[in-house]
């Protein structure tokens, strides 16, 4: 009896984070694109959204300039440049274990899965080929 105790303990935490993780992945299918909070200045354009008033050469991000993602939640992002053909992105992950960013290497059509870890607060960068880069704040909370 008490084997079988055991057993279910180690099955049911793995299922227990699984399904914490399905159900934190941002919007239900039925509903409208996620934006998070803080993007109060941003406007949809064309099914992605871009920062109004936008400049040649700035990287724009679908995620906005300051994320506030919760531990185990995922966060899809897209990254481009108005007015340039660079299509390549490096990110660079200065939060010291808060996120994971995966891919950290992307092209303009790609998406980068954030994934909240720990409580805290911290920041990553998107650079381009070009040397023009964005700092995104990061806020993790529970």
């Amino acid at each position: 009896m008490e084997s079988y105790r055991h057993i279910f303990r180690l099955i049911a935490g793995p299922v227990a984070f699984a399904l914490v993780l399905t159900a934190c992945h941002g919007s239900s299918p039925g509903t409208g694109q996620y934006i998070p909070s803080g993007a109060a200045g941003m406007t949809a354009q064309g099914g992605g959204i871009t920062p109004a008033h936008a400049q040649r050469g700035e990287i724009i991000s679908t995620c906005g300039k300051h994320v506030n993602i919760k531990v185990a939640g995922i966060l899809k992002c897209r990254f481009h440049e108005r007015g340039f053909d660079d299509k390549d992105f490096t990110l660079k992950d200065h939060t010291n274990g808060l996120i994971i960013i995966s891919p950290t290497h992307v092209t303009d059509d790609q998406k980068t899965t954030i994934t909240g870890v720990a409580v805290g607060s911290g920041h990553f960068t998107v650079k381009d080929t070009k040397g023009h880069h964005l700092k995104v704040t990061v806020k993790v909370s529970l």
